[in-house]
């Protein structure tokens, strides 16, 4: 069976999809994935068959579109400024390409988000299902999205036909970009689209639960894991960690744009403050500082599923593989929150008592980082992640993905 995997964003975002590609190949199935050029040197490393659609993007140009991003607080107007200048930049060339690469495929499973793959895969019949690392946008009588409140299960689906009206001009400039293209075939509602068939959740139930309304055609798989071969660190991280066992990690990931520098002082007079060491990964965007206390030391790549366990707690920006990776650590988290999904799971990390309330980017100052820093290392925190860990990761969901897909090709045919 030859499947295509079709998605777009971050590699916080393709971290998952490439766990799952591995898991399908590994079951003998034909895998290709369709995404951004910027993905495509891990992909072919892993040995996958990889189709770049779109313009060749710099980490520069990232960060700068990330700055822009960061610099409104509206996430309406974030939302409309992701979709004209990312996903819909150069959008032709990347649905010819996408559809060229399509071709000759059985099955497609896209990205809630990546809409012009959706709109190729419709147009030329391959049946599709939708793949969604977050639930936060899945309408329910018995939650919101945050920072709304939860006004109870007769008010809430008034929240949510407020939550569709906001973003219904968003998703107009998704089907009049479609309608250029010859369709739409697909429906964008609430800044995603959905497959009308299967809907694969790749999430932790514990961590992100959905709700005996959820739709039949969603289903709850668990987050799917990549696999990382034996890490051993430079030596200069192996000394630091004997010599500073168990300190706080740091990992924003893709989020700060181009103010790295500056985010990392914050975090290093926080740290001062609360008299904590640090391991603090530099991530895209360039986190570092001139002068380095003796009891921090800045990394680059370096495996979440070998430095995590180590931390007395992570600070990282609540992204949903960052998130997943921190809580199969089994230690607390410190949410400091960009943008997207992250709020959501930020409250949610709140709610199981393994984390503490989120910081948002904008109000992150030394002072409030060091006190989220003291209440993540107390013994109740502490204890209450480990107390999870099992729970996490027993979740995954890479093998339960695989048979889906497969059941779901099976029921295709006559």
């Amino acid at each position: 069976m030859k499947i295509a995997i079709c998605t777009v964003g971050s590699t916080g975002d393709m971290q998952p999809y490439l766990a799952l590609a591995l898991s399908l190949q590994q079951a003998g199935h034909a895998v290709r994935v369709i995404s951004h050029p910027f993905h495509q040197t891990r992909f072919e490393s892993k040995g996958l068959d990889f189709r770049p659609c779109g313009p060749v993007v710099t980490q520069q140009e990232l960060n700068d579109l990330l700055d822009r991003m960061l610099a409104m607080r509206n996430p309406i107007t974030q939302l409309r400024l992701l979709m004209t200048d990312a996903f819909f930049a150069d959008g032709e060339s990347y649905f010819h390409a996408a559809k060229a690469a399509l071709v000759g495929c059985d099955v497609a499973l896209i990205h809630m988000v990546d809409f012009l793959s959706g709109e190729a895969a419709a147009q030329l019949g391959i049946p599709r299902m939708g793949g969604i690392l977050a639930p936060t946008g899945i309408p329910t009588a018995y939650a919101v999205p945050p920072p709304l409140p939860n006004l109870g299960k007769w008010l809430n689906p008034w929240a949510w036909k407020l939550v569709r009206l906001s973003l219904s001009p968003v998703d107009r400039i998704a089907h009049q970009f479609l309608r250029r293209l010859g369709g739409p075939s697909i429906t964008v509602q609430m800044f995603h689209t959905l497959s009308p068939q299967l809907n694969l959740i790749a999430c932790s139930p514990t961590l992100a639960p959905t709700y005996p309304d959820l739709p039949t055609n969603l289903e709850v798989m668990g987050p799917w894991i990549l696999e990382e071969p034996a890490y051993t660190p430079e030596p200069a991280l192996a000394a630091f960690l004997q010599k500073h066992p168990r300190p706080v990690m740091v990992s924003f990931g893709s989020m700060g744009g181009t103010r790295g520098p500056a985010l990392a002082q914050v975090v290093l007079q926080a740290l001062r403050l609360a008299g904590l060491p640090a391991v603090i990964q530099s991530g895209y965007s360039a986190l570092s500082a001139d002068e380095v206390p003796d009891n921090v030391c800045f990394v680059d790549f370096v495996p979440h599923d070998w430095l995590f366990p180590q931390a007395a707690c992570v600070v990282h920006h609540a992204g949903a593989g960052t998130t997943t990776a921190v809580a199969r650590a089994g230690v607390p988290h410190v949410p400091v929150t960009f943008l997207a999904d992250q709020p959501y799971f930020a409250d949610q990390l709140h709610r199981l008592g393994i984390a503490p309330k989120s910081i948002w980017h904008h109000q992150l100052r030394p002072q409030n980082l060091a006190s989220k820093l003291l209440e993540a290392c107390t013994a109740t925190m502490q204890a209450r992640a480990k107390s999870l860990q099992a729970t996490f990761l027993s979740e995954t969901g890479n093998a339960k993905t695989v048979a889906r897909i497969e059941q779901f090709v099976r029921d295709l045919q006559p």
